[in-house]
């Protein structure tokens, strides 16, 4: 294998594609899908994410196909690997077996862009020694002075990362998922309250006093989120979840939609309301108006620089719990 540097993939190539199974880092990678698609033409673009995101990665119509790798049995995932090496192969995620993988799935002489195993599986491939290589490498992207340091970024969101690093060029697109009609009547907002992290979350009485003001304005809310009884194998909140149940405030939706359908659902309501989880960015992708609580400096990373959404942190040095509820009020009730 040898280290991608922009190097033209031959008309018609095999890109293979590595992620991880996170609902958010999909749709932070389908700009990335985008961009190889128009401006790389390949003859296929194969996507090896996880069973989390496989319902979602398998009904888009980027991934020529979608693997499930993370959380399938390694003798099955190693059945995936082609006969002919990929052409290319782009991984965006830094933990062991992701970057195992995209060293198997390149032949001796394949481009690898992102971390990788080295030749013969042998320590780590070396970056490309320029400036995508040092971003690589850099451990500060959620500094303010990225765009800065790093001139061929225009700012410093996910998304654009991803494609600058694989050396695209071109305007970075929307998000762009795979939308289906739910079933049943869609309230008025939506919301989801549950996160991947304790330091993610938003104080239950905080959402307990918007979502009486809500009731006040005559919104109907609903409540996305997985289903109760898998929801703690990935998310935290489900206390909190309950609770807006038991209370009334919400309509349980819950793990009611396939993911595609969550999309529909967030295309058909008035407004969301959500921490910085998946949800919000299927929301984004639909173009409904979203207010968004971030981790301060993460925000800068992980919030998508699209019309239509509106976010909100604590200030430097300032935890989520501390964003006040006039604040968020205020934002949902002005969301456009």
């Amino acid at each position: 294998m040898t280290r991608y540097c922009g190097d033209p993939v031959r008309p018609g190539g095999r890109i293979a594609v590595v992620s991880n199974d996170a609902l958010g880092n999909f749709v932070a990678v389908t700009p990335l899908l985008q961009m190889l698609r128009r401006e790389v033409s390949p003859a296929c673009v194969d996507y090896f994410g996880g069973h989390r995101v496989q319902e979602m990665a398998g009904a888009s119509d980027l991934p020529t196909r979608a693997y499930p790798l993370h959380g399938t049995p390694l003798r099955d995932a190693l059945s995936w690997l082609p006969s002919d090496p990929y052409d290319l192969v782009i991984n965006v995620e830094w933990t062991a077996w992701p970057k195992a993988f995209a060293g198997l799935l390149a032949g001796e002489s394949t481009p690898v862009c992102g971390p990788s195993v080295g030749e013969g599986g042998r320590g780590d491939l070396p970056f490309a020694d320029d400036l995508r290589g040092a971003l690589w490498q850099d451990q500060g992207w959620i500094a303010e002075s990225l765009p800065v340091r790093y001139p061929f970024l225009r700012s410093g969101f996910i998304g654009e990362i991803f494609a600058r690093l694989a050396y695209l060029e071109g305007a970075v697109p929307r998000y762009r998922l795979p939308q289906a009609e739910p079933d049943g009547n869609v309230p008025d907002v939506l919301i989801a309250t549950a996160a991947s992290l304790p330091e993610k979350l938003w104080p239950i009485a905080k959402w307990v006093a918007v979502l009486e003001r809500c009731r006040a304005e005559g919104w109907s809310v609903g409540l996305l989120g997985a289903k109760p009884s898998a929801q703690g194998r990935f998310w935290m909140g489900a206390a909190e979840e309950e609770t807006l149940v038991e209370r009334g405030l919400v309509h349980d939706l819950r793990g009611r939609f396939t993911l595609p359908q969550v999309v529909g659902a967030s295309a058909r309501a008035r407004r969301v309301l959500s921490l910085d989880n998946g949800i919000l960015h299927f929301a984004v992708a639909a173009g409904t108006p979203t207010v968004g609580l971030f981790r301060h400096g993460i925000h800068r990373l992980w919030a998508p620089p699209f019309d239509g959404l509106t976010v909100l942190t604590p200030g430097e040095g300032g935890q989520v719990a501390d964003i006040e509820v006039d604040q968020v009020w205020n934002s949902l009730r002005d969301a456009r």
